[in-house]
């Protein structure tokens, strides 16, 4: 009987030491990441990105259209319009990359939790009816990680970018604005004097 008892608790020492899944520490550091960085995109100030975006839009359709009516701008006006173009190339595709961020860290924090359901269940059929093996895992594990990986360097472009298109904006709009302004006299001028 004694021996039976020890037998007995040694099973259940075993097999309370399982050896957990190599892949579960990197995957909820992933999805720790993942979360973060949805957290950031949803701090992303949208509405001021996208009216600045919207503004300078605007101000180069005038440019177009004034050139196009035969106001000239002289070699001095370049830096001002330099600059209107290079807020506007900063901000330019910021809707497609705010949808991007958006989707894609919702898709990272879902696959990822996913993943650690299947380990933490024990599951062997997924649910394509895919055998998962401890190589199953550890490929979705990789593929998973790097696509946090990747979403993280998408955002960090994506906040340099904004913030190079609000800094730009913020300090050259008056200069940007007032050109405008003197061109749209320019042009009044000469339809008034035809």
């Amino acid at each position: 009987m004694r021996l039976t008892a020890s037998f007995i608790s040694v099973v259940v020492v075993l097999m309370g030491c399982a050896p957990e899944n190599p892949n579960r520490v990197p995957l909820q550091k992933a999805l720790n990441e993942a979360t973060a960085l949805a957290d950031s995109i949803s701090r992303f100030p949208v509405d001021s990105i996208l009216s600045v975006r919207d503004k300078l839009n605007k101000a180069k359709e005038t440019v177009q259209w004034l050139g196009e009516d035969s106001v000239e701008f002289i070699r001095n006006d370049a830096p001002i319009i330099g600059k209107l173009t290079s807020a506007l190339g900063y901000l330019k595709d910021a809707p497609s990359r705010l949808k991007y961020l958006d989707n894609t860290s919702g898709k990272c924090i879902e696959q990822i939790n996913g993943l650690l359901e299947v380990i933490d269940s024990g599951a062997n059929i997924d649910a394509r009816g895919d055998t998962i093996t401890d190589g199953y895992i550890s490929e979705n594990a990789t593929c998973e990680i790097d696509n946090v990986r990747k979403l993280n360097e998408v955002y960090l472009e994506t906040h340099r970018l904004f913030r190079l298109g609000l800094e730009t904006d913020a300090q050259y709009w008056g200069e940007i604005d007032s050109l405008l302004t003197a061109k749209q006299g320019v042009w009044a001028r000469s339809i008034v004097g035809e």
